[in-house]
């Protein structure tokens, strides 16, 4: 019943904006994996994968941290057969659903605040640290993180604009209460949002360079990507 709503409610929107979607290969061949799924329309439209994959090297080792549905994983394979990508997820139905036997791409299970991660040359965490159940497990997974790049390595992290908006309330109200009851049948969950400068300065004190970008513009959400590069 509440899918039906939402989709009656974004169909408008969608439609629009997979017209638009046509030209880009890789996203068409990503809604053909997932059988044209109308959940992975509503991903492209309402997060910036275009935009983030745009930034990410096009060839190395990649980990894409807390890769739900793998929709975001599968599209850097897609992307660049040149990437060699790993997703991990700590929900063992949204990795069956993930896991489309590309060559470049694999997935684990795995908690991202307990997993021990190998080397990187570029980490993702995509709407990952505000679900973190702490401001401290945010901070030493960002900590972890950083042991795990090696010098000019990308940590790129893609969170919500903590500001008055209707964009933000419409995140808050989705992280709050949306996405427990679609995925963790349950009511509420808590959420540990930070303002743009507070992750800069978080992300800056464990050995990065960081600049934010807004990514908001013909979304639902308050989008900011922080790209980030290690300096030592």
């Amino acid at each position: 019943m509440l899918l039906n709503l939402i989709d009656f409610i974004l169909s408008p929107f969608l439609k629009n904006f997979l017209n638009k979607l046509q030209k880009n290969k890789a996203a068409q061949k990503v809604l053909k994996l997932y059988g044209n799924s109308k959940f992975v329309g509503i991903r492209f439209w309402d997060a910036p994968f275009v935009e983030v994959e745009k930034i990410i090297p096009k060839n190395g080792k990649i980990l894409d941290l807390g890769c739900g549905e793998g929709i975001f994983t599968n599209y850097l394979g897609l992307s660049s057969p040149f990437r060699e990508i790993t997703g991990i997820e700590i929900d063992n139905v949204r990795i069956k659903e993930a896991s489309k036997q590309l060559n470049n791409v694999n997935f684990q299970y795995g908690d991202a605040t307990k997993i021990k991660i190998p080397q990187f040359d570029c980490i993702i965490m995509f709407h990952l640290l505000h679900h973190l159940p702490s401001f401290k497990d945010q901070e030493n997974l960002i900590k972890k993180c950083a042991g795990k790049l090696s010098r000019g390595g990308k940590l790129i992290t893609v969170e919500v604009e903590l500001e008055l908006s209707i964009k933000y309330f419409i995140s808050w109200f989705t992280d709050h209460f949306l996405v427990p009851w679609l995925f963790e049948k349950r009511f509420y969950s808590k959420i540990f949002f930070r303002k743009s400068k507070n992750w800069k300065m978080l992300i800056e004190s464990s050995g990065f360079s960081c600049t934010i970008r807004k990514a908001e513009k013909g979304k639902p959400f308050s989008h900011i990507i922080l790209l980030c590069q290690k300096k030592y």
